[in-house]
């Protein structure tokens, strides 16, 4: 037990969030701090928090400290909080320890990450899966979300005082909720974002709604639902569009089976089913034609690109898809 407290920021939060904390953590933000207290003064004080590089990612960790805070170099990566924190924005997880909240570590991270590093952990945040350091197996499925888009957006707009809040401003109407893996969120980001970023500027989908299955659809796969990837619908221009993303998983043959099922099911419900493999995103000319008709499908009419929107639309492509230019 100690008397001291540490606020764990930025790459150690993010490390954090990412392990999957239980529920209660992410329901433990009632406590209305706004400013730091009773921060360690040595380096010694700092190291009796027990911090694990297994729950907080390797060392240094990066921590808050005011103004007038001391600076432990050894141990911690100190960041001066100067303004009052908003409300809710530090989850205590046991004594003395505190994080921030997704929303805050994500607008700590805007101020040095790239738009496209931002946007990605925006969608993984507001989506159902973590990315984690190998050592815990590279990617996990979470059953909530960390943050919702448009509530942060809503936030962001009377947050003032915190490195990162202006490119996050800029960055959170980009962003929507539901995705199920980055694959999609890379999928959703190409497709939607403004041109001036690179995108075709298609008008946002849903992500993994559910779609209610009829009585005999339920008998035949044996469940009341389904969750396509991305859905575009709109009963007045008569738009029931889905499209599914086929990764490896989908390649063995019972999986292949079942989604053709599926997809003969959605057919038969009025939905034009459009599936994507890896292949075609990676491939520019290929990609090129399946978003154009995504867009005709929407009643999007795409204008041509200025040379600076390509030059933005190839950079999007290889920080996506880690390619290169």
């Amino acid at each position: 037990m100690t008397d001291s407290n540490i606020y764990i920021s930025h790459d150690s939060a993010l490390h954090f969030w990412r392990t999957n904390p239980p529920w209660y953590v992410i329901e433990g933000a009632d406590r209305n701090i706004r400013t730091l207290r009773n921060c360690p003064t040595s380096d010694e004080a700092a190291r009796s928090f027990c911090l694990s590089e297994s729950e907080f990612g390797p060392k240094p960790f990066d921590a808050l400290l005011p103004e007038d805070g001391p600076k432990i170099r050894s141990f911690l990566r100190f960041h001066v909080q100067k303004a009052p924190l908003p409300a809710h924005s530090l989850y205590p997880i046991r004594d003395g320890i505190h994080v921030v909240s997704p929303a805050l570590c994500f607008v700590q991270l805007c101020n040095s990450l790239s738009i496209v590093e931002a946007l990605e952990i925006g969608m993984e945040f507001c989506g159902t899966y973590a990315l984690r350091p190998e050592s815990l197996g590279d990617k996990s499925t979470r059953t909530y979300r960390l943050m919702d888009a448009s509530t942060l957006t809503r936030k962001l707009n009377s947050w003032k005082g915190i490195h990162g809040v202006r490119q996050a401003r800029r960055i959170a109407p980009l962003l929507a909720n539901g995705s199920a893996s980055p694959m999609e969120s890379k999928l959703f980001l190409m497709l939607t974002l403004p041109q001036k970023h690179g995108g075709y500027n298609i008008e946002k989908p849903e992500l993994n709604p559910e779609i209610e299955l009829p009585h005999e659809a339920r008998l035949i796969l044996r469940q009341d639902k389904v969750k396509p990837d991305m859905l575009w619908q709109d009963a007045k221009r008569n738009l029931k569009l889905v499209v599914e993303y086929d990764g490896e998983y989908h390649n063995d043959p019972a999986q292949a089976r079942k989604d053709e099922m599926r997809r003969a099911i959605l057919e038969t419900m009025g939905y034009t089913v459009v599936a994507v493999k890896k292949h075609l995103i990676y491939n520019p000319m290929a990609f090129d034609g399946f978003a154009r008709m995504i867009a005709k499908k929407c009643g999007k009419r795409l204008r041509p690109l200025t040379s600076k929107q390509q030059f933005s639309r190839e950079l999007l492509r290889a920080g996506l898809l880690n390619t290169t230019r």
